[in-house]
């Protein structure tokens, strides 16, 4: 029987028969069960300590005058391995949500642009186009126009981009002042 490399940690047992040392390898594990193993492993591990770390608050408790009880065991390995997974649940959903309202923001924002736009533009043919405006009429609509849609352009700015700038500069300081220090020496 061959075993891999990949395959000796996971069952490498060494046993003492009829005084001899000798060692026992049972078949290879899958990636799955030795994953498995290592999260039980962890499991009891974690849910002793946090045990021990719950009698220590009980007594502490107890000598400051609090009336407090603690079954044992308190914490089991199935729990933790519970409470763990529902995190890991928890986070990739709150990651595959997060991704999911980027796209969606995204989105939206594009939508609103072309909607913005398109508004401009009717409105700048409308005005361009009405016949019975004097001169000064229309260089004052048109200027309320382009103030609109400046403003609308600043409020539906996103405030993402002067971060970018903001750490595009701290870098090139940092940069600037790793320069000036290699000068120095």
């Amino acid at each position: 029987m061959v075993f891999s490399l990949a395959s000796m940690p996971c069952y490498l047992i060494v046993a003492l028969c009829n005084n001899k040392c000798k060692a026992c390898l049972p078949p290879p594990c899958t990636p799955l069960q030795f994953f498995e193993m290592v999260i039980r492993f962890l499991a009891e591990g974690a849910a002793s300590g946090l045990n021990v770390i719950a009698v220590y608050v009980t007594e502490i408790l107890r000598v400051t005058g609090f009336d407090a009880t603690l079954k044992l065991p308190h914490f089991t390995p199935e729990g933790v391995t519970a409470v763990a997974q529902w995190g890991l649940v928890a986070l990739i959903g709150y990651w595959l949500l997060s991704i999911c309202l980027r796209l969606l923001i995204g989105v939206i924002k594009q939508v609103f642009w072309i909607i913005k736009t398109v508004l401009g533009l009717w409105f700048f043919g409308l005005i361009v186009t009405d016949k019975q405006a004097s001169a000064d009429t229309t260089a004052v609509r048109l200027a309320g126009l382009v103030l609109v849609c400046v403003f609308l352009t600043l409020l539906t700015s996103s405030s993402e981009k002067s971060f970018v700038v903001e750490d595009r500069l701290r870098r090139l300081e940092g940069r600037v002042n790793a320069v000036e220090s290699k000068k120095k020496e």
